[in-house]
């Protein structure tokens, strides 16, 4: 654990995650329902409250957005090579390699489409302001003299009285000819065409990669990341089998990430309290608020209700030929350790005595095919992004077209391959992906109920992901029979999965608690 074994509160904390987090989240929502109804005479005292007490929170996104981003750009080029390598080694490889890109893009997919279902009954709740008739104030000739209407008699004299802001000098304009209009330029009016070049592949290719980590692009960090990962593989494998000094570093970059943001992970229910109740605290309307959310949890479940039924069990009969309920029933104890857990990582042990129990499913295979899938397989992840990105969009008024499902689709197939085995990666996933998608910065509002829910949610995304890593094992298994050669061949490769600690999130993190110890 992140305590090293420590007593009292925190290591009540570090072997009770779950029931930490729940318990902090009632005194959140408990604060915040309280706050909500707290009316000050001045409104700005409230709001000055409601920062202080999300200060906690604030920081926690920060510092998980400083170090996810180097953490996820770091993890692609490992999977990249080691993709690259395993595809070299045997047709399970591009096997492999193939199933899984198909489920996440069709994850991303799925989760546009329930997106769309619900989308009409998201609910807008930014700043608006009611429509008024426009008002101009009519100048005399002394001046600071305007014309100010008598409100007793309705006669108009000019008078210096009034302050500027005063109702009495302010004349409402009708716009009977709608000269105003014709002759207002409006909102610039893109193209398509102009959207997708400007809105699409300038934000995939960056001009700059430093500016790109500096902006968070995620989508030009990812971009740059697959193609280091393309050319180091090469590297690697004109090496014959001598281990890539570069590589040793990327790993050894990995576990120190990856140590530090679970330490970060560690005040996670500080955190949920912290922006629990300062969301909840803003709020005039608490119905309404929960109202909106329960959309996303729907849309969010269709989704990954598509994903189990047409892709994994489509899949799996249409490429095995076979009963696929007969072999999921073999599956339900890594879902449940999924669902408890909350991590891909953790269930590895329980997925593969599952796969090898169903009796189709050689250990050679379950062995390679599971812990690859922990670190490339996000499934889950790939349908909640979209779903997710659209909600916050429509909570804040952004306009969201053709291109931003396009443009969330790639990014949520390329970044889900990417996202760090640390439960709360998601959510600055998330975050970077809606300001890459939408072009703004910092955290959007609304984003403290997607935090608030978020130990729920990752649950059913893990659980997800675990039935994708098992389904397509199941499909290797029967397409690629395995025999002696392949397992050579797989057993002898540098990069592979399981030899040398570096795409396994178990091995991941006993090298960050061998950091720790040291």
């Amino acid at each position: 654990g992140v305590c090293g074994g420590c007593g009292g509160f925190c290591g009540f904390v570090d072997r009770n995650r779950v029931l930490t987090i729940l318990i902090f989240a009632a005194i959140g929502v408990g604060v915040g329902v309280g706050l909500s109804f707290w009316e000050p005479e001045d409104a700005e005292s409230k709001k000055v409250a409601m920062q202080w007490i999300g200060l906690i929170g604030d920081l926690f996104l920060r510092s998980l957005k400083c170090f996810v981003l180097p953490l996820v750009f770091v993890n692609v080029i490992i999977s990249v090579v080691e993709m690259m390598g395993v595809g070299k080694a045997s047709s399970i490889g591009w096997t492999v390699i193939g199933l899984y890109l198909t489920t996440t893009v069709m994850a991303a997919f799925f989760g546009s489409m329930s997106t769309l279902m619900f989308m009409g009954l998201y609910t807008d709740e930014s700043s608006e302001t009611e429509s008024s008739p426009p008002y101009v104030q009519l100048g005399c000739s002394n001046p600071g003299f305007f014309l100010a209407e008598d409100i007793d008699n309705g006669s108009v004299s000019c008078s210096d009285q009034y302050a500027t802001d005063d109702p009495n000098i302010n004349f409402i304009i009708e716009d009977i000819a709608k000269t105003f209009v014709t002759q207002s330029s409006g909102a610039t009016q893109v193209s398509l065409s102009d959207t997708i070049y400007q809105g699409i592949f300038q934000k995939i290719v960056p001009s700059n990669i430093i500016g790109a980590f500096n902006d968070s692009n995620f989508a030009a960090v990812i971009f740059f990341a697959i193609l280091m990962g393309v050319g180091l593989s090469r590297v690697v494998l004109k090496a014959k089998g001598k281990e890539s000094h570069l590589m040793g570093i990327l790993k050894e970059a990995d576990a120190v990430f990856q140590l530090i943001v679970l330490w970060i992970i560690f005040l996670t229910p500080f955190a949920v309290c912290s922006l629990i109740a300062s969301a909840i605290g803003k709020q005039n309307d608490l119905g309404l608020m929960f109202k909106n959310i329960g959309f996303l949890v729907a849309a969010a479940m269709f989704g990954w209700g598509f994903q189990v039924f047409f892709v994994y069990i489509g899949l799996f009969f249409a490429l095995t030929r076979s009963n696929p309920f007969s072999y999921l029933k073999h599956i339900i104890p890594a879902q449940t350790m999924a669902f408890a857990s909350a991590s891909s990582a953790a269930t590895i042990p329980n997925s593969i005595a599952c796969v090898q129990s169903t009796g189709k499913v050689h250990e050679t295979i379950a062995r390679f095919v599971v812990p690859f899938g922990a670190t490339v397989n996000m499934d889950g992840g790939a349908v909640y992004f979209v779903c997710a990105c659209i909600w916050l969009a429509v909570l804040n008024g952004e306009e969201v077209t053709a291109a931003s499902f396009i443009m969330l689709i790639i990014i949520a197939t390329v970044g889900s391959i990417g996202t760090a085995p640390v439960p709360s990666a998601s959510l600055v996933l998330i975050i970077t992906a809606y300001n890459t998608v939408f072009g703004t910065t910092g955290t959007p509002d609304g984003f403290g109920y997607i935090f608030a829910i978020d130990w729920f949610m990752d649950r059913c995304r893990t659980v997800t992901n675990v039935t994708g890593d098992c389904v397509v094992a199941g499909i290797v298994a029967y397409r690629c029979p395995i025999d002696e050669s392949v397992v050579e061949a797989l057993e002898s490769k540098p990069t592979g999965v399981e030899g040398d600690g570096s795409s396994g999130t178990d091995d991941k993190e006993e090298t960050a608690e061998q950091a720790a110890a040291n």
